[in-house]
């Protein structure tokens, strides 16, 4: 049997829709509740005069707004690695897994997945 990559294209399919639900249900619930939960602002220390206090204000917030762009980049390569497996899932199930362009169809749909969840991460460390 040729060297290559053997997919269970059902375990492929059940992947991506756990994956799918995990972004929708998990990652974008945290974010709107973080957003939720401090849609106020960072009010600790509004009394309290001084340097220190105004600094910890400022590095609390920086720590929210990176907790949230983290949670919401999170959600869409979800969304990007769950896109990919349906499709791996859906193309292959019915397809010679050891022929060479299946192989390199795999490679081109998983390639294109890593530099999707790269741009997202490009763009969320800007």
């Amino acid at each position: 049997m040729p060297d290559g990559i053997r997919i269970d294209t059902e375990q492929v399919g059940e992947f991506a829709q756990g994956m799918r639900a995990e972004a929708d249900k998990g990652f974008a619930s945290a974010a709107n509740r973080g957003a939720d939960l401090h849609q106020h602002g960072v009010v600790f220390g509004a009394r309290i005069p001084g340097d220190t206090v105004l600094d910890a204000k400022r590095r609390y917030a920086e720590a929210l707004a990176n907790t949230d762009a983290n949670l919401r980049a999170y959600r869409q390569m979800a969304m990007i690695f769950a896109d990919v497996a349906e499709k791996i899932a859906k193309e292959f199930a019915t397809t010679d897994m050891a022929s060479e362009a299946a192989q390199r169809r795999i490679d081109a749909l998983l390639q294109g997945a890593v530099a999707q969840a790269a741009e997202v991460e490009q763009g969320r460390a800007l």
